[in-house]
């Protein structure tokens, strides 16, 4: 049984009620978690859900953009605070990992990391690699964004899980959520403002339905949500994807489970 967490699920302006986009995944008790970008707040958010400094494992930075990595060397600091003593591993495309990389760099007076009382590595990855999360197979999908970001395909015992992250229509979404049990991907605009979801390489709600009724997939999840930017509604994003996705939509709040 794997456990999903949305920690935050707020575009880049956060408001009262979301946080910045970030997901944790949990497998059987005593295995190491995966939690999938750290913007602002991530280790709050940990702590409301329950989960503990040492329970998340692997942190994959999906891309890096302030909302999705800004939080990293914060996150670290707090582990260590906390009591952490398990290794920590965080994975990146080359060019996110340049970014994480110098963070820490502008931290390196605090994160003494050689006298760290937990490991930390680093390890760059891209579409060749073998990925295994929760001890499943993992692919890595290039999406097409304003930069360099990465979707996640995972293949658990219950099903398919597929994370486009941040990213415009692109053809890689087909094979990242071809007939994924929960199809989780942004709905940043309405297509009202589409022009702006072009301009910033993001999508409407109405072309995430048309992604997750072309990877035939069982349930879509709306996340990166727009709401603080455009004053749309969460019912006319869900009414928007439904126009061209015909099955289950859920648009989660922070700190909604599921069970997979």
């Amino acid at each position: 049984m794997t456990r999903l967490i949305f920690l935050g699920t707020a575009s880049a302006l956060p408001t009262t009620a979301r946080g910045n986009v970030a997901l944790a995944l949990l497998g059987d008790a005593g295995g190491q978690g995966l939690l999938i970008d750290c913007g602002d707040g991530v280790y709050r958010a940990l702590s409301r859900a329950g989960i503990g400094p040492d329970a998340i494992g692997d942190v994959f930075i999906t891309h890096a953009h302030i909302d999705h990595i800004g939080g990293l060397p914060s996150l670290i600091e707090s582990f260590r605070l906390a009591g952490r003593r398990r290794p920590l591993r965080v994975y990146a495309l080359p060019e996110t990992m340049r970014v994480a990389r110098a963070l820490m760099d502008i931290f390196a007076f605090e994160l003494t990391l050689e006298r760290w009382s937990y490991e930390i590595s680093f390890t760059v990855v891209d579409e060749d690699a073998r990925l295994t999360f929760l001890d499943a197979p993992t692919q890595l999908y290039r999406m097409r964004h304003s930069i360099p970001s990465a979707g996640l395909r995972l293949e658990l015992p219950g099903g398919v899980i597929a994370y486009s992250c941040d990213t415009e229509p692109a053809p890689a979404i087909v094979d990242l959520g071809r007939q994924a049990r929960l199809f989780i991907t942004e709905s940043t605009f309405l297509r009202k403002n589409e022009a702006f979801a072009r301009m910033s390489k993001h999508m409407t709600a109405f072309e995430a339905g048309q992604q997750a009724a072309a990877c035939e997939v069982g349930t879509l999840a709306l996340v990166h949500l727009g709401e603080g930017e455009e004053g749309w509604s969460q019912a006319e994003a869900s009414a928007e994807a439904a126009e061209s996705f015909s099955g289950p939509i859920i648009l989660p709040l922070d700190g909604d489970t599921l069970e997979l």
